[in-house]
């Protein structure tokens, strides 16, 4: 079993997971932050300061914080339909916080990612999952070899993702979930914020799944 390694900073950041072994290059999913170089010494302290990836779920500003001074920097794979949440507080949310300063990524060209696509990072394959409705861009990464889900925030425990925040669409919705359902019962989710559970629990009680 691979080594996956959730960070929870808490308040108002979201989880960041890294994924990979002690001392070994690792792969970063949704640097949450940054503040105090807390993220850039983790990478230094555990990986030897080598990160392969970086996997954006989507682009809301508890995601993608770190990215705004992160040292180690790596490709950033995200969905292209969330690349103006890197430069604009509204659509990441940042504008609406009482943050010390509105979350505006520079000088990142990002990997535009698809559905099925595959990234392959060292000896590790994440399976892109497109799922729209928590914003335009949002995406899960599906680790397959390890049963594991990367859910950002369209699948939590017991709840999902809500829509009413810029780029956020109803719509969408079911179709987006639908295709989580489909995936092993026994497929581990991290999701975005709070702990963790798997499709078939979510699948059994989570009432935004029933029926799907």
């Amino acid at each position: 079993m691979t080594k996956i390694t959730k960070l929870a900073y808490g308040g108002e950041f979201a989880n960041c997971y890294v994924v990979g072994e002690e001392g070994k290059p690792c792969v970063i999913v949704d640097p949450a932050t940054n503040r105090g170089g807390c993220l850039d010494n983790y990478i230094e302290k555990h990986h030897a300061g080598i990160c392969m990836g970086i996997l954006i779920t989507h682009g809301h500003f508890d995601h993608i914080g770190g990215l705004v001074d992160l040292k180690h920097l790596a490709t950033v794979f995200m969905s292209e339909d969330d690349f103006d949440c890197l430069s604009d507080p509204y659509m990441n949310g940042s504008e609406s916080f009482d943050l010390p300063s509105p979350i505006i990524v520079k000088g990142i060209k990002p990997y535009a990612v698809d559905d099925e696509d595959e990234i392959r990072l060292g000896s590790y394959i994440f399976k892109v999952i497109t799922t729209p409705f928590h914003t335009k861009g949002s995406v899960c990464y599906y680790f397959e070899s390890e049963g594991v889900l990367f859910s950002g925030d369209t699948l939590f425990h017991l709840s999902v993702g809500r829509t009413d925040l810029p780029g956020g669409s109803e719509r969408t919705k079911e179709e987006s979930l639908r295709k989580l359902v489909k995936l092993p019962d026994a497929t581990k989710v991290y999701p975005g914020h709070e702990g963790s559970t798997t499709i078939g629990n979510e699948k059994r009680y989570n009432p935004e799944l029933q029926g799907l």
